[in-house]
């Protein structure tokens, strides 16, 4: 028997329980159509996804949310909703390794077809890819691990003209950027990353009008990619320290970018807060108060890379991104494995390089650390 209190939790209570139970069959037939809110499955909505999902939805301007098992789930759940036999979609060049396994090597088996575009791309170049068929593009706010920033107001502009849904993967930008406000009809989060900020859940959000979050929301439900209780009230946690993460990390990756560039024993370094960035003079136009806090450097080779990995003793070679502290990854054997030599050229993903993930330390304990990892490329 659950006994009822008159004062209200201030955090919010984790609901575990997977069914709920209606009062009868008239309350059954309400709660399926929308005439009484409530809950009968976790798999088709439960309180702690839907107040992640509110969250979410107003952090973005959009209208409503759905909160997906993973990034993916989110991602899958927009395109297979969107899209259906002999439809077309665009996708920006770059995307994240496993968005760019499902357009190349999933949707062509429901008989979907795709073509690709840089993100930076202008209107009228992205236009002349538009064919009959066409239902979606599809693009990221900044690219994993280039950090390319794609031009959103030549994007939507194209997609309002021809009547298509945009979308945009903001995993990078939470805060920094609204892609609504720059015309996307859709905004999906691996919440895992940096909304969570913890390395401990696995989510997905996709945001935009209730008419899409609706039709995304029964096809997550029936193929059941929809997210858990747990892992939304964790999320719940991390969104509350967001723009105080967020804030710190975007000023310390600034910071650390500078002093990678000046350092000789560096390549390359892409930060879209450098001027040296190819696309720094959109992301001064698009992103306010920080440029991300990714940072990706090449050291050249393979070998120099892992060197650089093995001579750091205070931050973890992690193939994830977004957490409290400071991690770093190999793009080519992690996040983009499964994709082919020309793809990883053609990208300008190269063996020696190394995304890093900034999380809150100090600017300068962060760098004594780095370059204990610089100090062992003598070696190679």
């Amino acid at each position: 028997m659950r006994t009822e209190s008159t004062s209200l939790p201030l955090v919010a209570p984790l609901e575990l329980s997977t069914v709920y139970c209606p009062i009868d069959l008239d309350h059954v037939d309400a709660l399926n159509n929308g005439e009484s809110p409530g809950y009968i499955y976790a798999r088709d909505g439960h309180p702690n996804a839907a107040q992640l999902a509110e969250k979410l939805a107003r952090l973005e301007g959009a209208e409503a949310g759905l909160v997906c098992a993973s990034g993916m789930g989110a991602i899958a759940s927009v395109c297979l909703s969107l899209l259906s036999q002999g439809d077309h979609a665009l996708i920006s060049d770059g995307v994240y390794g496993k968005t760019a396994s499902l357009a190349t090597g999933l949707l062509p088996r429901w008989g979907i077809s795709h073509d690709v575009f840089d993100p930076a791309t202008s209107a009228a170049a992205l236009t002349s890819l538009l064919k009959p068929s066409t239902r979606l593009i599809y693009a990221e706010t900044i690219s994993n691990p280039l950090l390319r920033v794609a031009d959103l107001d030549s994007l939507s502009t194209v997609a309002r003209d021809a009547g298509i849904p945009l979308v945009i993967d903001n995993t990078f930008a939470p805060l920094i950027c609204r892609p609504i406000d720059h015309g996307a009809n859709l905004v999906v989060h691996s919440v895992t990353k940096m909304i969570g900020g913890h390395s401990d859940l696995t989510l997905g959000v996709v945001v935009g009008p209730r008419s899409l979050i609706d039709q995304a929301r029964a096809l997550a439900s029936t193929l059941g990619q929809t997210g858990n209780p747990f892992e939304s009230w964790l999320a719940l946690r991390g969104v509350a320290t967001l723009s105080l993460r967020f804030n710190r990390a975007c000023a310390t990756s600034l910071e650390l970018a500078r002093r990678f560039e000046s350092d000789p024993r560096v390549s390359r370094v892409l930060y879209p807060g450098l001027p040296t960035h190819p696309d720094f003079a959109l992301a001064s136009c698009l992103l306010k108060d920080g440029a991300g806090a990714i940072v990706t450097i090449d050291l050249g080779t393979r070998a120099r890379a892992e060197s650089f990995i093995k001579g750091l003793s205070a931050i973890p070679f992690a193939p994830s991104l977004g957490d409290v502290q400071t991690t770093l990854s190999h793009p080519a054997s992690t996040s983009h494995r499964g994709q082919t030599e020309d793809q990883l050229v053609r990208q300008g993903i190269t063996t020696g390089m190394i995304r890093i993930s900034v999380g809150i330390e100090d600017p300068d304990d962060l760098w004594r650390e780095f370059c204990q990892g610089l100090s062992a490329l003598s070696s190679t």
